[in-house]
């Protein structure tokens, strides 16, 4: 597991008040319906919400990348990762 997708577990887990063990949430884990973290389509917008405070990545396009991003925990990672700003230099 990368360190994204631990951080964006924790996240979620805290700020959409998720009763799932976070053990149990895997990079496969399917972020929508009753297979996966159980989540809606009324939880897209507070999960764009914590990936922009927590990662500075914004999810505001509605685009066939961004859906494919919200598949999976790893998905969103990897978007995460790939759409991070840099890291600031000294």
């Amino acid at each position: 597991m990368t360190p994204t997708e631990r951080k964006l577990i924790e996240i979620l887990k805290e700020g959409l008040k998720l009763r799932m063990d976070a053990a149990l949430i895997k990079p496969e884990t399917i972020i929508f319906g009753k297979s996966g973290l159980g989540l809606d389509s009324v939880d897209v917008l507070e999960i764009a919400v914590l990936i922009d405070k927590h990662f500075g990545v914004p999810l505001q396009d509605n685009n066939d990348e961004v859906r494919a991003a919200l598949a999976t925990i790893g998905s969103l990672a990897a978007y995460i990762d790939s759409h991070s700003p840099p890291a600031p230099t000294a």
